[in-house]
């Protein structure tokens, strides 16, 4: 029988934070009219190397620093069914000497950042998009107006990641405000105020349920309690963000996986190919290891599954003409491997090969969208996790709180469970580990 977890006050949750230091300084949000962002230490403006850049949706590379947030803001709108995109991101020094010409045809001059020149009459870049910190984003009508769906967005849930909506691009705040022109200073920008992290894509239990792995859209991957570390794609020069992961059955091991579906192995995890790599046009959202860890399958938000290795082709909504109401935002694997649920945004399950159901949370009013789900050791339950904190628990999968009476600084990314089942962990994006039942908390990062 199906049942309902309903948003309650955790009575076993540890702090997603240790509480501040006395005396420590007050938050001094970073989200004002003059702040700017930063430069980026040994770069030049409109000539970063790749290293320093990473794809995050078609049409928008951004620096590193920058990128897990604003990667984290396409998914917000993605699952509350916003259409969201960007015109471009970073912007190179040529991109910008074209900008600055045209517009000055146009007899718009001011509208464009500046292009200045060396002692040696070369143009350099001016543009905070030549920092890979700014955005001109798009919405189902083109470029984002004032009023649009976009913006409306924008101005509702920008904030929260740490982009900003600078005083000249606002209406009255000069000849040409722009309202699809936003900037990060998730790192406080240039009058240095707190900081805003918004970058925690995953968590990975440890094999004992002794410890577990938080996992950025960077690939850095950061070890608590017993949880073993093999490694990580911190160094790495990333094509395009890190959207998931899962730990090998022996807990040696780890694989992470990209948005468009390149899979990286760490450890003990076998290397079976990717699902990428290339622009996503629907992108890479999670995926689940085999039992015998021979295997994975990779879910798309428009529900399409690739099993690679070992991991069986048993359906998904994309092949059987099911069509969820909102995108597809994670998955789990049966224990014996012949089967996986999938769940959408609005709550809707969708189980495949002997995956069973055993309820949704679809067809009520969510306070959230749904953002991630696990199942129980024993295959007859699962549970779904709400961006908001809220639990929503089926079949065997007991009901042991949620985080949903929390006012939390990040939305929850993920939600894992203790091998025994009776106990689970929520993670947010900003790394805060909220613990249930027999989960016991080993810290937050």
């Amino acid at each position: 029988m199906a049942t309902s977890a309903a948003p309650t006050v955790p009575t076993t949750a540890a702090p997603a934070a240790a509480p501040a230091a006395k005396g420590a300084a007050a938050f001094v949000s970073p989200i004002r009219l003059d702040n700017r962002p930063t430069p980026v230490a040994g770069d030049t403006n409109g000539e970063m190397p790749a290293r320093d850049l990473v794809g995050v949706a078609p049409n928008c590379v951004a620096s590193r620093a920058a990128a897990p947030s604003l990667g984290l803001l396409f998914a917000t709108a993605r699952d509350k069914g916003v259409v969201l995109g960007a015109r471009e991101c970073y912007r190179p020094l040529s991109g910008q000497v074209a900008v600055k010409r045209s517009v000055t045809a146009a007899g718009n001059s001011a509208c464009a950042a500046p292009v200045a020149t060396s002692p040696s009459g070369a143009p350099k870049g001016t543009s905070m998009h030549g920092w890979g910190k700014a955005a001109d984003f798009t919405d189902a009508d083109g470029s984002v107006a004032f009023g649009s769906p976009g913006d409306r967005f924008l101005n509702a849930e920008a904030e929260r990641f740490g982009w900003n909506h600078p005083g000249w691009a606002r209406p009255g705040g000069s000849a040409c405000p722009e309202a699809w022109h936003w900037e990060w200073v998730g790192d406080g920008g240039i009058l240095h105020d707190s900081p805003i992290r918004a970058d925690v894509v995953a968590l990975l239990p440890s094999s004992d349920g002794q410890g577990y792995s938080t996992v950025t859209g960077l690939g850095t991957v950061t070890q608590h309690g017993d949880a073993q570390d093999s490694g990580s794609a911190e160094r790495s020069t990333l094509a395009w963000l890190v959207v998931g992961g899962a730990r090998t059955p022996d807990g040696h091991g780890y694989w992470l996986v990209g948005l468009d579906g390149s899979v990286l192995s760490f450890g003990t995890a076998g290397s079976f190919g990717s699902a990428g790599p290339g622009p996503p046009a629907s992108p890479i959202v999670g995926m689940a290891a085999t039992p015998d860890g021979r295997g994975y399958w990779l879910v798309g938000s428009d529900g399409r599954i690739s099993g690679l290795g070992d991991a069986g082709a048993f359906g998904s909504p994309a092949s059987s003409g099911q069509s969820p109401r909102r995108p597809v935002v994670g998955m789990a694997a049966t224990p014996g491997g012949r089967g996986y649920w999938v769940v959408s945004a609005e709550g809707g399950v969708f189980g495949y090969g002997d995956a069973g159901f055993y309820g949704a949370a679809s067809g009520r009013s969510l306070p959230a969208p749904v953002v991630a789900m696990a199942s129980t050791p024993d295959g007859r339950g699962y549970w779904l996790a709400g961006a908001d904190g809220s639990v929503y628990a089926f079949g065997t999968a007991p009901t042991l709180g949620s985080a949903a009476a929390r006012t939390l600084a990040q939305p929850v990314v993920a939600i894992a469970p203790t091998p025994s089942g009776r106990g689970y962990w929520l993670c947010a994006a900003d790394g805060g580990v909220f613990s249930y039942g027999d989960a016991a908390y080993y810290g937050a990062g």
